[in-house]
């Protein structure tokens, strides 16, 4: 059994790694330095490295909805962005080497709600 289930995998892998993928859509990015893109409630949300702005972009149109300015990092700069239970979240280090890393919650409005360590 063990080995069908294998064989089965196998080919599966081998069909998806076959699959001839092609572009569907392209959009602009909303800045030039984006270092986190995310995806949830129908929209792209990206935060940008240097100048530290979030973005809520429509993925059919490329058209900001919502953009805000990251203040809470005062002494770090944005590195990641993932979107989970109507929450952005924007992973954050120190501006040197991206260390002393911390991030930061905000409501899908863009408002500040908390932040933590991601030191463990």
């Amino acid at each position: 059994m063990k080995l069908a289930v294998t064989f089965l995998m196998l080919f599966v892998l081998i069909g998806i790694s076959m699959a001839d993928y092609q572009i569907i859509a392209t959009i602009d990015a909303p800045d030039t330095n984006i270092s986190g893109l995310g995806y949830g409630n129908g929209s792209l949300w990206a935060v940008d490295q240097v100048t530290e702005f979030a973005y809520q972009v429509d993925p059919a149109s490329g058209a900001v909805q919502n953009v805000w300015f990251c203040a809470e990092n005062t002494t770090r700069k944005p590195s990641g962005l993932t979107f989970a239970n109507n929450t952005v979240y924007i992973a954050a280090g120190a501006t040197s080497a991206l260390t002393d890393p911390w991030c930061y919650k905000y409501n899908a409005s863009g408002t500040y709600l908390s932040c933590f360590d991601l030191d463990c």
